[in-house]
């Protein structure tokens, strides 16, 4: 009797485990020692890799929840031992492959889920590059600033940078503005951000906190703040306008 032609419909079901990579090391030596001799796992192996390669490029490179590739495995195993008649023959080989086929797509969605939750959204940020306000006394003409805003809890986290602005000695400072585009002379619609100062240097970096929405409060202004005054808005020295 000629031997007959290798049936992939007759391979074991560790062959599509096999090909995906999923055996654990155990049952993956197991089956390597088993494909030198097994014609049909060796068809069926081939038969595979293409749809297995094509998972593995679609999956993200992470590793699933632990124990799901046992849990899915071994639930493969079971219903494909299931038999309706009690017969081996195609059904049984032809649902193990499907049943695998479809346990590594639980496993790669399952990956792909879960990389998707984890993975915690960009947190929003705004840029403020500060320029001299047209009319500043001649020491602060040659003023600069930049703020950087991020969304940070409930507020946003500002860390704010100046240069060359002038000393404004004891008792003074500057204060940091958010102002809406409502805002205007005789009619203030401005958040404070907080207020700093400088050295002889002129040169100063702060953090701060406002809960003032770049998005809507959207122009920065410095103003040189006296003791007096620390209700009412200042001279502008610096203006700029958030971008992100």
């Amino acid at each position: 009797m000629p031997p007959r032609n290798p049936d992939p419909e007759l391979a074991h079901p560790e062959a599509a485990g096999w090909v995906l990579g999923i055996l654990d090391a155990e049952d993956a030596d197991r089956f390597a020692e088993h494909l030198r001799s097994c014609p049909d796992c060796r068809a069926a192996v081939a038969e595979l890799g293409p749809a297995a390669r094509l998972l593995q490029t679609a999956a993200p490179a992470a590793q699933p929840p632990a124990g799901l590739q046992a849990r899915t495995l071994d639930a493969v195993g079971q219903a494909a031992a299931a038999r309706p008649d009690g017969r081996r023959g195609r059904w049984r080989a032809r649902s193990t492959r499907m049943l695998a086929l479809a346990a590594a797509l639980v496993i790669a969605a399952a990956i792909s889920i879960g990389l998707l939750v984890s993975r915690p959204a960009p947190a929003q940020a705004y840029t403020v590059v500060l320029r001299p306000q047209p009319g500043s006394p001649g020491a602060a003409a040659a003023a600069s600033g930049r703020a950087v805003a991020t969304q940070a809890g409930g507020g946003w986290s500002i860390q704010l940078t100046v240069a060359r602005l002038p000393d404004l000695g004891p008792g003074r400072f500057y204060e940091c503005w958010w102002a809406s585009p409502g805002n205007r002379p005789g009619h203030p619609v401005l958040i404070s951000a907080g207020t700093f100062t400088v050295g002889r240097s002129g040169t100063a970096t702060a953090q701060m906190w406002t809960a003032a929405n770049p998005g809507t409060f959207q122009d920065m202004q410095i103003t040189a703040q006296a003791p007096a005054n620390t209700s009412q808005h200042g001279q502008i020295i610096l203006t700029g306008t958030a971008s992100n």
